[in-house]
Order: C-alpha cells, then structure tokens, then sequence
C-alpha cells in the first residue's frame, strides 16, 4: 500500500514561486501518508549550466525587466515540445527517465512546465504509464507554455485564469481544474494583529527590496521618516552589504531579513503591508495571511497577471513613486485604518489561502479507480 502511495514533485529553482508551490504540495500529501520527493532535475544533470542560466535569469529580473517581458512574450509562442533534443534538455530528459526507472511513483506532479513535456513524449513512446499533473504558477495572465502540453490534468490558481485557458487554448473543461495557488500551513491569519493608528503606531511592514537601489533607499528612507514608529523587515537578500551601507543611520531602524533558511511567513503574518513585485509564491502568502500588497515593482509577463488579480479583488493597490507609497499608506490609515480594513477583508472573502488542500483533492481524485 505505501509504494501506492509515492508521489514525485518535479520544481526548477527560477524565481521562488515553482519551489514554493512544490514545498507546499509536498507539506499537505505528506500529512496524508504520501512518500513525497521533491526533485530539480535541470540543476541536477546540469549544475554548472543550470546555475549559469539561473544567474542570467535572476539578472533580468533584478536589472533589466524589459528584456524578460520579451522573453515571456517569447515563451508564450513557443512549442516547448520542439525543445526537448536541445543538449541541455537532452540531459534533463534522461535524468527523469533514470529517476522514474528506479524508483516508480504512483503519482507526478509538474510545477514547472517543461517536465510536463517530457512526460508527454515518455508516454507517447509507452515508456510511461503513470497519471500526471501540471500546477500552474501563473494568475489571470496564463503563459501557453503551460497548457499545451497534455496532461490530463491542468490545476490553475484562479477563475479567471481557468476561463481564459480554456477559451483562448481550446483546453478541454474536464482537464482543467480551479485549486488556487499552494500556500504552506505557516502562513495563516495572525489572530492578535490589531489595525495600525493613522499616526503609524504599531505600523509593520514588510518590503521586498527588487526595485532599484536608489527607489528602494527612498521608500524605507521616506517611510521611516513618515512614521518614526513603525518597523519594517527588509527582504534585502544579496542586496544587505550595499543597502546598510547606503541607508546608512536608518538602517539600525530596520530589520534585515536573513532569507536562507529562514521563513518569512512570521514577519509577513505580523506585517500590516507587503511592499514589492507581485511574485505568485508572495502574493498568494500575503492572500492567506490577509497582508495586503502594495506592488511597486510589476515583472512583466507573468506577475502582471499576479498584480491584476490583486487589484481586481480589491487586495492590492500598484504604487508607481516614494511620494505616491507615503500618499496611499497615509489614506489606507485614515480613520482607524478604514482602507487598510476594507483591504483585509476582501483577502478573506476571497479564501485563496486553500489552494494545497484542493490541489491535492483533485490529484487524488486523478488516480481513483
């Protein structure tokens, strides 16, 4: 009975959304007596080329967003099933095979959609009969990367995202399946957080710091000022040395958080905003912990469908300048924090913070005879 029930989680480490989608999966089947592993298996046959080509990602994102937006654009008219004799695919490719060789699940499931691909062609050859499913990381804007492939299985975040797929895509409705984006059991309300005072008492922030340097030192900078009191975790990262050094006094008044190995569901549990791109795995936790989002740094391509979702449930609000953060910080928390409110509210309408739950009921309900 347990070899039944192994599951295979295949994630790539662009970007944090594939991973924490898998980390989540992962969490709710193991609590229902699954064998979960969670594979990589790009950077494992190819580390040293996945890692270049993960540097040069991180690289578009940080410093120049307009030339990922093409690349997006790209992807989007690509057939990723030409792509599988590309070498560096190649290797991928047969480092799947030896892995489903060895050890056969029961059950895979895709974060990442070029594994979807390759388990096309292993079935399509017969060297693959188990079910699989694709989990898409995308809201509202779907990239068609992630629904041509054929997996009788297509879990998407939202509702209108599903709408779309199947209507631009011609997808198939008994294929597609609305479970929400996975958000781990940690990130949950925080039960004691009390409206912050217009004056900033009590005020918490957690800033993602993706904007360019000099935008991100006026935010802080221009918050700090505004509100003596409040206390921000700064997402620096990479970025620490230079941001300490460029804040200079200030940065003694912020927190800076340590990233690997640490989790950022507490502070974002406790934070009344979230400043920073609309990333899936960021917005998604900040729906489940009712944080809302003022976005201030838009990727383009997939996060531009993330930041819609926000602003159409009424959950998020883009922030274009310092001047216009502190304007619409200073009107959220006017009187008693009424906009502020009105925002966690709409996070909790929404109920988006189930999504492992109903990924793993639709998985489930794919390999029931």
């Amino acid at each position: 009975m347990r070899e039944e029930r192994k599951a295979l989680l295949l994630s790539i480490g662009y970007g944090r959304g594939h991973d924490a989608a898998a980390k989540a999966l992962a969490q709710e089947m193991e609590s229902r007596g699954w064998q979960v592993r969670v594979s990589d298996p790009c950077a494992e046959a190819r580390p040293r080329l996945f890692r270049c080509t993960q540097a040069v990602y991180r690289a578009c994102v940080r410093r120049l967003p307009w030339i990922w937006g093409v690349a997006y654009a790209q992807i989007d008219a690509t057939d990723w099933s030409r792509m599988l004799h590309l070498p560096g695919i190649e290797g991928s490719m047969r480092r799947l095979q030896a892995m489903l060789s060895a050890e056969p699940p029961r059950l895979i499931v895709c974060t990442y959609p070029l594994y979807a691909y390759m388990l096309d062609a292993m079935t399509q050859c017969g060297e693959l009969n188990i079910p699989y499913a694709v989990v898409v990381t995308d809201a509202f804007h779907v990239n068609s990367a992630w629904v041509r492939t054929k997996a009788p299985l297509i879990c998407l975040p939202d509702e209108v995202s599903c709408a779309r797929v199947h209507e631009r895509y011609g997808v198939a409705e008994q294929r597609l399946c609305i479970t929400g984006f996975p958000v781990r059991r940690e990130f949950v309300p925080f039960a004691a957080r009390t409206a912050p005072g217009e004056d900033g008492r009590g005020l918490r922030v957690v800033y993602g710091a993706h904007a360019r340097l000099r935008q991100v030192c006026a935010d802080v900078q221009g918050m700090l000022a505004t509100w003596p009191d409040m206390e921000i975790t700064l997402l620096a990262e990479e970025r620490e040395a230079r941001l300490r050094r460029i804040l200079g006094e200030s940065a003694g008044r912020v927190h800076f958080f340590g990233g690997a190995g640490e989790s950022i569901a507490e502070p974002l549990r406790r934070a009344h905003f979230y400043i920073g791109k609309a990333g899936a795995a960021t917005v998604f936790e900040a729906y489940a912990t009712r944080t809302p989002v003022l976005v201030n740094y838009p990727l383009p391509g997939q996060e531009e469908g993330n930041q819609q979702l926000l602003l159409t449930d009424g959950a998020g609000v883009r922030i274009g300048s310092t001047s216009e953060l502190l304007h619409t910080m200073r009107h959220l928390l006017e009187h008693g924090a009424a906009g502020w409110q009105g925002m966690v509210r709409a996070m909790r309408l929404r109920a988006r913070e189930d999504g492992a739950s109903r990924t793993i009921n639709a998985l489930e309900r794919l390999i029931s005879p």
